[in-house]
């Protein structure tokens, strides 16, 4: 009975840590401290939040942000990425400085905990659209030039 009771609790907390948030689903307001230690916050005015699990996405982030002029990146507009699957080294002394020399800032999950339910993977960029912290609409995207469309 106990190993029934065990095996039920275990496939119970898998299936819960294994659900994301979809459409329909409300993030939590959220402040994170970006690459150059200010905080940075994605709030109920938040409309579009671009988020990265991984480098790849993260370079897809990074090509369509470094492509658009600074007067079109929108304030409503949120950069997160989790970097808590980085080695703490690396992430200080090389990854973070190189976020540095970049001319907008993200907000990095260090620890991985605020963003583990965000939709997203490591190998696409995550284009998530609020309306009062609501998901409504989350589309993954493989290229900068995708990612551009989906903020329009």
């Amino acid at each position: 009975m106990k190993a029934i009771i065990l095996a039920l609790s275990l496939f119970t907390c898998i299936s819960v840590q294994a659900s994301s948030l979809v459409v329909g689903d409300s993030v939590n307001a959220i402040s994170l401290q970006d690459q150059h230690d200010k905080v940075l916050s994605v709030t109920d005015k938040t409309r579009v939040v671009l988020f990265s699990r991984g480098m790849k996405g993260g370079d897809i982030i990074k090509g369509a942000l470094e492509s658009l002029p600074e007067e079109q990146r929108s304030k409503e507009l949120v950069y997160v990425a989790d970097i808590s699957g980085m080695p703490s080294l690396i992430a200080k002394f090389v990854a973070v400085p190189q976020m540095q020399d970049l001319p907008f800032n993200i907000a990095l999950d260090r620890e991985g905990e605020p963003t583990k339910l965000w939709p997203g993977d490591k190998e696409t960029a995550t284009v998530i659209h609020l309306q009062q912290l609501k998901i409504i609409n989350v589309t993954r995207v493989e290229t900068s030039d995708a990612l551009l469309e989906a903020i329009k």
